[in-house]
């Protein structure tokens, strides 16, 4: 787990790919209000109470995705632009999308057709694409964003959970008219019992982790070949599709089937972190131990660094306030060194580098100066006063 978030890389955003995706934001927000104004309208108080559970559960599973990410979470501005895309843009679209191709199922094979398989085989090519569009806008606006397959997994965690979050609320609201707003409280809490206690386990967050490390894999610049990495994205997005058609398709065996098919996702979805994972901390050891030998990071902190407690431990001790600053930003800069060169073709890493190092070598000469800094820069002790 990580407690630290990554230092800016100093990128500023592409203005185009930031503007289309403010205005899609805007627009998906739009259809979402005037779809269900009116129920909102009739039941405010309904809408308030699945406004509020639905905003509980978008806290705890904003820190999830970003606490498991190894070694630094991702930047705030960047996990919160997914997460608003996935609340706005890929929800509003994905209503016009799906009442259009459902449109289409019922007139080309019929009404009950559409009734029985309609979410399977719509839902899914429509909303796992703009879902994925997501992280895709966010690799051109941001070219450093993802620099790893790890990083797009977090990011299409975290823009399923915006539209799992929106779609539950839309959910509860649609419940409350289907049981002929008998009483609307009661509708909610069933709504959000099942759509986050039962099925949220493997929900859109499962799905959207799946492509979106696709995509990271895809823009990673690590040297393979681009028919490889585009097969690769090509596979994570398929897969993300069968997983949501899996998840729609009518269930055979009542809750218990409903109980496997989430199962099933969760286990996918943990399985390609689990992968992602072991990939980028064995690329970070492999920098940090490269490192070695300018002495930006010695082989001790190398050991260290990838650890939040490690890095915590390195700071801590009998030391003044000052020395433990500086501490941290040597941390801050060995760990954003080593970010840059993650990515092992990017042509901009070597001159990034270069300067992270230099930045490096001076917080040393300043932690050295220190009359009570180690001997030894960090990690160890202060080593107490001569008597």
């Amino acid at each position: 787990m990580s407690a630290v978030v990554v230092r800016p890389s100093g990128e500023r955003p592409a203005p185009i790919a930031l503007t289309v995706g403010l205005l899609a934001c805007v627009f998906g927000l739009g259809v979402i209000g005037y779809e269900y104004r009116d129920t909102v309208r009739v039941f405010p108080a309904a809408a308030a109470l699945a406004g509020f559970l639905l905003v509980l559960t978008l806290g705890v599973g904003y820190l999830l995705p970003r606490r498991i990410r190894p070694v630094v979470a991702p930047p705030h501005a960047s996990s919160l632009a997914c997460v608003g895309w996935g609340m706005t843009a890929a929800t509003g679209c994905a209503i016009l999308a799906n009442t259009g191709l459902g449109g289409i199922w019922a007139k080309t094979r019929g009404v009950d057709f559409a009734d029985r398989w309609g979410a399977a085989v719509t839902a899914p090519l429509n909303e796992e694409t703009l879902k994925l569009c997501g992280v895709l806008l966010l690799a051109f606006a941001a070219s450093r964003a993802i620099r790893a397959p790890i990083d797009g997994w977090v990011y299409g965690a975290l823009v399923g959970l915006g539209f799992q979050v929106v779609e539950n609320l839309l959910y509860a609201l649609n419940t409350i008219l289907l049981d002929g707003a008998t009483d609307p409280g009661a509708s909610v809490d069933a709504s959000f019992a099942a759509r986050v206690g039962i099925t949220g386990w493997g929900s859109h967050w499962a799905m959207s982790a799946v492509a979106g490390t696709g995509i990271g894999y895809l823009v990673a610049r690590d040297g393979r070949p681009l028919a490889r990495r585009l097969a690769v994205a090509l596979g994570c997005w398929l897969l993300a599709m069968g997983m949501h058609v899996s998840f729609n398709a009518p269930t055979v065996f009542g809750w218990r089937g409903t109980l496997v098919k989430v199962a099933a996702n969760l286990v996918i979805a943990l399985l390609v972190y689990r992968a992602a994972r072991r990939h980028y901390l064995a690329r970070f050891r492999q920098v940090a131990a490269e490192e070695a030998a300018s002495g930006a990071i010695r082989p001790e902190e190398a050991a260290l660094l990838p650890r939040c407690h490690g890095r915590r431990q390195a700071r801590s001790g009998p030391r003044p306030r000052p020395t433990r600053v500086l501490i941290g930003e040597i941390e801050a800069a060995q760990l954003a060194l080593v970010a840059a060169r993650i990515p092992s073709a990017d042509p901009e890493a070597p001159a990034r580098a270069e300067r992270l190092r230099a930045e490096i070598a001076t917080l040393r000469a300043h932690l050295r100066a220190r009359p009570v800094a180690d001997a030894s820069g960090w990690p160890g002790r202060t080593p107490a006063p001569p008597s």
